[in-house]
Order: structure tokens, then sequence, then C-alpha cells
């Protein structure tokens, strides 16, 4: 079934092509390779400044596919300093430091985005699927990230793809912006605090800790902003 999809994906990449039509290009296999090249070209990515790259980016970097786990920036007085990342190796999974100039040019990987729906979580291991052809697919919990901790049962996720690469797993996982999770613990309000500005510590499905108002209490249920674990509203 994936080979289907890899199929529906050189199609459409075909499309992209321009002045070689599909048929053409299965009659003369020299201007399908052609093709090939020019368009995994453009697969492989844009260039980016470091100062650009965001959590979660994946960039190709001495040979290595590697994603954004972290990122700080270190400003120099009034110029811009040092970008230090921390970078995840797809296929080794291991994670090593890295520093940029704020200037330097990085090729960002451009991944397909792929619908899938979280069944449920077991250890180290997710098992989604697609809710198109029912295929269930296992993937390591570590491709989401500390996003992870959001990972629930029904929950729709996107699994992110290197279509230019020979490997048909996916590279990275993402969540949903906002999650509708329920509060499981929320610290009492005291009284007189709720015409105040303040917000109180909760805890929400997954065990992920964020401030509330004070008017929210256990058993409610919040919408939650993933990227910063922030509230949003009540649902």
């Amino acid at each position: 079934m994936r080979s289907l999809q890899q199929l529906l994906s050189l199609r459409s990449l075909l499309c992209e092509a321009g002045p070689l039509s599909e048929a053409a290009a299965f009659q003369h296999p020299g201007s399908l390779i052609q093709a090939l090249q020019q368009l995994g070209q453009q697969w492989r990515g844009v260039k980016k400044q470091a100062n650009e790259l965001r959590v979660g980016n994946v960039i190709e970097h001495q040979g290595k596919l590697l994603q954004v786990v972290s990122l700080q920036n270190r400003a120099m007085g009034r110029q811009l300093g040092n970008v230090n990342f921390e970078l995840r190796d797809i296929v080794t999974k291991s994670k090593h430091p890295a520093k940029f100039r704020p200037y330097d040019m990085v090729e960002h990987v451009r991944l397909e985005g792929r619908k899938y729906q979280c069944l449920y979580t077991e250890g180290s291991q997710v098992h989604c699927m697609d809710p198109d052809t029912f295929e269930q697919l296992t993937v390591d919990r570590e491709l989401f990230g500390e996003a992870a901790d959001f990972l629930k049962e029904g929950l729709d996720v996107t699994l992110n793809f290197h279509v230019t690469t020979s490997s048909d797993a996916p590279v990275t996982g993402e969540v949903p912006q906002h999650v509708t999770l329920a509060v499981v613990e929320a610290a009492p309000t005291m009284k007189g605090e709720t015409a105040a500005p303040s917000y109180k510590r909760a805890v929400v499905e997954g065990g992920v800790e964020i401030q509330v108002p004070p008017f929210v209490q256990a058993g409610d249920m919040v919408v939650v902003e993933t990227a910063e674990r922030s509230f949003v509203r009540r649902a």
C-alpha cells in the first residue's frame, strides 16, 4: 500500500515537471530520469539562514538529515550572535550540538506530511493508522519530541516523510497546534483571586503541567496550545 502512495507522489511530482507529460515520461525513460533529477533537487529543500530555523525543522548538513531539537540565539551587543542548536540525527537518533552564524545558509529539507490517527501509545512506541487505507504504522515516540506528551487515543497527527530517500519510514511527527484535554488536577482557588489576573498550576491528560485561570477546576475540558504548553480557553 505504501508503494502505491509513493507512486501517487511520483505522479504528482511528474505533473509539476511542466513540459514533460506523464505519458511522455514513461515512453522516454531518459526524459523521465532528467525530470526526476530536477525534481529531486526541488524536494531536497531550500536554503535558509540559520536564524530562520525553528524547532522541529529538518536540515541536511554534512550528508546527514538532522532535526532541530532546540536552539538558542546569543546576542553580542547590538549584533546577532551565533545560533546554538541541538540536532538529532534522523537515522541514528543520536543528538549533538552545532553552532552557526546567524546568516549562514543551511539546507532546510522539504518533507511530505501524511495524516494519521493515533490509536494508542505503548512504552516508547506509538501506534498510528492511516484514516483512508486503515493501514497501521508503529513509530518511535521520540519522533514527536516533547510534543509526544500530548499523544492520546484518537488524536489526529502528521507523520513527515523524506520522499527522496529509499527508506519508507517517517522522519518526524507532529501533533495539532491546539488539543482539547481534561484537567486531572488543579490548584485550589484562594478567596479573592477570581478578580485578579493571576494564574494557577494545573495538570492535564498526559501529565502536562500548564498555568490556568483561577476559574478552571479539575474535570474541566480545556484547549491547550501544544508548542507553548499554554492555556487557550475552556472547551
